[in-house]
């Protein structure tokens, strides 16, 4: 899976690249992968912490302690418990997609794990007060409210349709 993913990036890669030559030659291309290695610069702190973050979470949480609080077994209460992680996790998909991971390989059941990505990306802790700034608190909390009961109800759906697939989806994840 991650060899074809890399595989279609490349191509997506080299179509852009052959986009940006053929609009304005190898000084548009080669101003693009200068943008695409400062962008790559920028964000190898916060990959690498992120990465550091994750597999100190995956040794110091043994897999019989996530299986008790978070595995198949461990009831609503681990899918609560998923979400308000969710919440509470700062940054963005660097962050949270590796501690997702992580959880799932742990032995975390499949409700867990996408409630936890549903929470973080339905309640974003970090951007509310923007949010609120923005568009005002009205349309704030209304967002909220009608978003609130989403990432658990989509954990325990996840579990219920698909929840015994969690270990052929824990063999198909080669990193």
């Amino acid at each position: 899976m991650r060899e074809r993913t890399t595989l279609v990036l490349s191509g997506v890669v080299l179509l852009l690249a052959g986009a940006a030559w053929q609009r304005g030659g190898w000084e548009l291309a080669l101003a693009g992968v200068v943008g695409g290695l400062q962008s790559l610069f920028l964000m190898a702190p916060l990959l690498l912490c992120a990465f550091f973050i994750a597999g100190l979470i995956q040794n110091l949480l043994t897999q019989e302690r996530v299986t008790r609080w978070l595995g198949k077994g461990s009831g609503w209460q681990s899918i609560l418990l998923a979400c308000v992680s969710g919440v509470l996790i700062p940054g963005g998909p660097y962050i949270y997609y590796p501690i997702a991971l992580t959880l799932l390989r742990a032995g975390a059941s499949l409700g867990v794990v996408v409630a936890f990505v549903s929470a973080k990306n339905l309640w974003p802790i970090m951007r509310l007060p923007l949010e609120f700034a923005l568009l005002g608190p009205r349309l704030t909390v209304a967002r909220l409210v009608a978003t609130l009961l989403v990432p658990p109800l989509l954990g325990f759906l996840s579990q219920a349709l698909a929840g015994r697939q969690v270990e052929h989806i824990r063999q198909g994840i080669k990193l």
